[in-house]
C-alpha cells in the first residue's frame, strides 16, 4: 500500500487488514522504516487486540474471546452474556470490500434468546460520531432489506475503538430516549413479539453507542471492564485480572505463536497506525500552529513563543524516532526541512 496520501486524510486500519490478506510477503517488506531498517513490530507479547478480532472470528473455536469483550462491555449497562451466532455480510460490504469500516458485524443472542447485530470498529480520527451513524444506518437498512417487516429489525450496539482522547473518561455510552416534552414521561410503545407472544417496548430499538477512548484508560483494574481496557491499551494481560478470559487471551493473542507470514502483515499494520497517529498529531500541531499565531498577534509573550518552539522540537523528534523522514515531517506539519532540522537539535 502506498503511503502517498493528501494532508489530512488518514486510512483506516481496517482497509489495511483486507488490504495486507491479499499481499504476498514481499509486499509486506515494506513494512521496515527509513532509519535502521527498523520493523513495526511491537515489543509487546500480544498482538493487538483490534488487529486480532478479525482473526479469531475466523474459527468458531476462538468466538470465545470476542463473546467475552462483547459480553463484558454490555452487562456495563445491564445486559446479559451473549454468543456469537453468525457473522454478517452486508450489502453494503457487498458492493465494495472498501466500504467494510468495522473490524467486525456480528449476530449474537443472549441468555434470554434476544437478538442484537454488535458492530466493532477502530478510529483514529475525529469523524468517528459521523461514521458510526453512518455505519449502524447502513446495518439498519441491510438487515430490513432482507427482513421486510419493520418489527423484525435487530436492535444495533455499535462499538468504536478510539486510539486518542476524547473527554475526560475511558468508555461513554449513548442512545436515544424519547421523552414528553412537558411532563418527561419516557416513552414506551408496547408491542407484542408475533413469533413468541411476549410483549416488548418498540423504543428499545433504537441502536446503542459505546465510544471506547483507549488512551484515557486510567490504569485501575477493578473489574473485568478494566481487564479488557488494559489489553486494548498495553497489549499485555493484567498482572492481577477478574476476567476468566484473560487466559484465553494470553494463549490465542501470544505473537510468539504467529508464523513469519503472519507477523509481517501484523508489522505493516503497526506501520500504518503509527503514520495515521502522526499524521492526526500532525493535523492537531497545525491547527495549535494557527490559533498560536493569532494569539501572538494579539500580545501574547515571548516566553510563551519559546515555550512552542519547544514544543515543534519535541514533536519532531517523536516523529524522527518513529522512522519519518525529515521529508515527510514537512509534508504532515508544514514546517520546512531547515525548521525540522534546527529543531531536532534543540
Amino acid at each position: 500500500m502506498s503511503d502517498d496520501r493528501d494532508q489530512g486524510d488518514v486510512i483506516d486500519a481496517v482497509d489495511v487488514i483486507d488490504t495486507i490478506e491479499e499481499q504476498d510477503a514481499s509486499k509486506a517488506q515494506g513494512v521496515r522504516n527509513v532509519q535502521g531498517e527498523q520493523e513495526y513490530l511491537s515489543d509487546k507479547p500480544l498482538v493487538s487486540f483490534d488487529y486480532a478480532i478479525k482473526y479469531l472470528l475466523k474459527d468458531k473455536g476462538d468466538y470465545g474471546v470476542v463473546e467475552g469483550f462483547i459480553s463484558t462491555l454490555l452487562k456495563t449497562r445491564g445486559y446479559k452474556d451473549v454468543k456469537i451466532i453468525s457473522l454478517m455480510e452486508s450489502e453494503s460490504n457487498k458492493e465494495n470490500v472498501k466500504s467494510k469500516r468495522s473490524l467486525a458485524d456480528l449476530v449474537v443472542q443472549d441468555e434470554d434468546n434476544n437478538k442484537y447485530i454488535v458492530e466493532i470498529e477502530r478510529n483514529v480520527k475525529d469523524s468517528f460520531v459521523h461514521k458510526s451513524l453512518f455505519n449502524t444506518s447502513r446495518l439498519i437498512v441491510d438487515n430490513l432489506a432482507q427482513r421486510e417487516d419493520y418489527t423484525k429489525i435487530l436492535k444495533v450496539f455499535h462499538i468504536s475503538l478510539l486510539y486518542f482522547p476524547i473527554g475526560n473518561g475511558s468508555i461513554y455510552h449513548g442512545k436515544t430516549v424519547t421523552h414528553e416534552i412537558d411532563t418527561n414521561e419516557k416513552l414506551s410503545v408496547n408491542i407484542k413479539n408475533r413469533d413468541t407472544q411476549e410483549v416488548f417496548d418498540a423504543t428499545d430499538i433504537m441502536p446503542e453507542y459505546f465510544y471506547i477512548s483507549v488512551p484515557m484508560f486510567n490504569d485501575r483494574l477493578e473489574d473485568e471492564m478494566d481487564d479488557w481496557l488494559h489489553v486494548l491499551k498495553y497489549d499485555e494481560v493484567p498482572p492481577n485480572y477478574h476476567s476468566p478470559y484473560m487466559a484465553q487471551i494470553a494463549d490465542k493473542l501470544s505473537i510468539l505463536k504467529m508464523t513469519k507470514e503472519e507477523r509481517e502483515k501484523y508489522s505493516y499494520y503497526q506501520k500504518i497506525l503509527h503514520n495515521d497517529r502522526d499524521e492526526l498529531k500532525a493535523a492537531e500541531f497545525r491547527g495549535e500552529s494557527r490559533g498560536i499565531d493569532i494569539g501572538k498577534a494579539e500580545g501574547i509573550d515571548i516566553g510563551k513563543a519559546e515555550g512552542i518552539d519547544a514544543g515543534k522540537a519535541t514533536l519532531v523528534k517523536m516523529m524522527i524516532a518513529q522512522g519519518n523522514s525529515v521529508n515527510n515531517i514537512a509534508k504532515m506539519t508544514g514546517l520546512s526541512e531547515a525548521e525540522i532540522i534546527k529543531l531536532k537539535d534543540i
